[in-house]
């Protein structure tokens, strides 16, 4: 058994190092607050401190099907069910003029696996870098934070810090989908100054966000807020509506 130390380093490795799968310098980024370590807790490939481990050798950008087949041992057409990652394909091949029907978005995830490639046209990152089985829970990290408040105290500001200096040093990057409230609030806080409303509207019951983010008089983003990718709070005729309005208001292009 490790000692709390020696755990403690090995999760510490873990802060800063990652940012997400895919290709950092595309045009469209997705973000989500944390990961719930399926490898870990779900499909039981790994234990916690092999997981870590793992995700200690991450570089900012990782591919998706390398990371989950090849490191951690899970196929992607294992994966049954609703998860995030179907809503994500959704979006992206409604951008790219494509109908994401069931079977079109299983075939991008699990059989053609062109979600979150390194060569791709889109990025999926994560504002915490540590997988959890709930946000509302610290565990297993209790040794290290005594709450989740206190950990995102610790990391959430400089884990923005990382996503901000990247999206600077890539200038390919003019889009981002935040589809966690949570992590909307946290970007309205951080880029309060220079943040701005651009558009809002509502599908049926979900509501829909613009923002500009501007980093400098030459370089500004979109972020495009949604109602969470699952549970469902989002439908996939939102999905639809929502990336048609960005290709005919030429919010976004590809």
């Amino acid at each position: 058994m490790e000692t709390s130390t020696s755990f403690e380093r090995l999760v510490r490795s873990c802060l800063y190092n990652w940012i997400g799968y895919g290709n950092v310098n595309a045009p469209i980024w997705f973000l989500g607050v944390e990961e719930g370590g399926a490898e870990i807790w779900r499909h039981r490939t790994k234990m916690l401190e092999q997981s870590l481990e793992i995700r200690s050798k991450f570089h900012l950008q990782m591919d998706f099907q390398h990371v989950w087949e090849d490191l951690y041992n899970i196929s992607l057409s294992s994966w049954t069910g609703p998860n995030v990652w179907r809503y994500i394909a959704a979006f992206i091949l409604e951008i790219e003029g494509r109908d994401a029907t069931v079977e079109n978005i299983n075939d991008y995830i699990f059989y053609a696996k062109q979600l979150g490639r390194e060569s791709s046209n889109h990025f999926l990152g994560e504002l915490m870098p540590l997988p959890k089985r709930s946000k509302k829970s610290i565990e297993p990290y209790e040794s290290i934070w005594s709450s989740v408040n206190d950990y995102y105290d610790e990391v959430a500001n400089n884990r923005l810090s990382l996503i901000r200096q990247t999206i600077i040093e890539n200038q390919n990057v003019k889009f981002l989908v935040s589809y966690d409230r949570t992590l909307t609030e946290m970007v309205l806080n951080y880029f309060s100054s220079t943040i701005e409303t651009v558009s809002t509207w509502n599908f049926q019951h979900e509501q829909y966000t613009l923002y500009k983010i501007r980093f400098s008089n030459e370089r500004s983003i979109l972020m495009l807020s949604t109602p969470f990718f699952g549970n469902g709070r989002i439908s996939y005729n939102g999905i639809r509506n929502a990336a048609r309005r960005m290709i005919n208001e030429g919010w976004i292009v590809l």
